[in-house]
This record gives C-alpha cells, structure tokens and sequence, in this order.
C-alpha cells in the first residue's frame, strides 16, 4: 500500500494564505505529509530561498557598487534550514508551555510553507530592487511583518488556541530563546577564539 497521491493548487493555496491564512493554515494540516516528504521540501525550499538570497546580494552589491562580502550561499543554505528546523522544534516546545498541541511535523510542514512563500516574495523584491531600493528595502519591512502576522495565525490553528494573543507570545518568547541561543554561542566562540 503506498501513499496517497497528494493535489494541491499551489496557486489557490497561496492566496489562500495571504487572505485567510487560518483556512490556508487547516488545509495544509489535512494533508497529513509524511517525513519524507517534509524533508524533501525543506531541502528544496532552503536551496530556492538560497538561490534568491544570492542574488539579491550580487544586485544590491551591483546596484550600490559595495562588495558586502555576504554572499556566502552554503552558510546561508545551512543556517535556513537549521532555522526551519530549531524554529519548529522550539515553537512545538513552547507552544507546549501554553497548552499547545502541535506537533513536530506539523509545524515544519507550516514554515516550509511560509518560507516558499517568503521566496516568492524574494523574487519580486528583486524586480522592485531594480526599480528602486529604497522602495524594495520598505517593502521587505511590510513583508516581513506581515509574514510574523502569517506564522501567528497559522501556529494558532496548528497549536489549536483560537488565541492569536498566545500565538504572539509563544513567537516573541521564541525570538527571545533565539536571540539568547546565538549571544551565547557568539559567546562561546569569542571566548575559544581568544583561548580563555
């Protein structure tokens, strides 16, 4: 017995997400995705966001006529994914802390989503950034906060609140947890840098 063959309108799914992101949110969930196939599309998802991430870079470098020297596409390639993953990974635990029942592959399958959709948005950044930066450096501010306003509203469906209130709280608290994380390893790397 194999599984079952998955059909889903991707384009229907994304406006969907983008003007109900709670019905986009239970959709998504229905579709019950197996592992393998989560890991397949965090894989396929990190490289496409990868890909984008590079070029905006060599455009913006292009553009402002600055050698940045960010363009580091294999680091930024591993710290997406590992993102995606330590992100659902504590976003389950946390949500836990406040009643939460989501679980681990739900929550990936919901931020791989949310990331194809961010590399979408990347693609059109870049047209807007040819046009003029300024006006794609705010719109990636709109973006980036209505993409928080997204994850909220699809953690609330996953973590079965019906509490966008939680749902902020759990995500602020998580960006905390990060922020904390990567002091501390900056930290511990200083620190075995100079030998101590």
């Amino acid at each position: 017995m194999g599984a079952k063959p998955v059909n889903v309108n991707l384009k229907d799914l994304a406006l969907e997400t983008l003007t109900a992101p709670r019905v986009a949110a239970a959709r998504i969930l229905d579709l019950r995705l197996g592992m393998d196939v989560i890991w397949t599309l965090l894989a396929l998802v990190a490289v496409v966001n990868t890909i984008f991430y590079s070029l905006s870079i060599t455009q913006f470098e292009v553009v402002s006529g600055i050698a940045t020297g960010m363009n580091l596409p294999l680091l930024y390639l591993g710290m997406l994914a590992g993102s995606m993953v330590l992100g659902a990974l504590v976003l389950r635990w946390v949500g836990q802390m406040f009643g939460g029942r989501a679980s681990f592959p739900d929550l990936m399958v919901l931020v791989i989503w949310l990331q194809a959709l961010r590399a979408a948005a990347q693609a059109l950044l870049l047209l807007v950034m040819m046009v003029s930066p300024g006006l794609a450096n705010l719109a990636a501010i709109g973006l980036g906060l209505f993409g928080l306003w997204l994850l909220a509203n699809f953690l609330d469906v996953a973590q079965g609140w019906n509490s966008l209130g939680k749902s902020f709280a759990v995500l602020v608290i998580t960006g905390l947890g990060f922020v904390f994380g990567l002091s501390l390893f900056m930290l511990l790397i200083g620190a075995s840098a100079m030998g101590v």
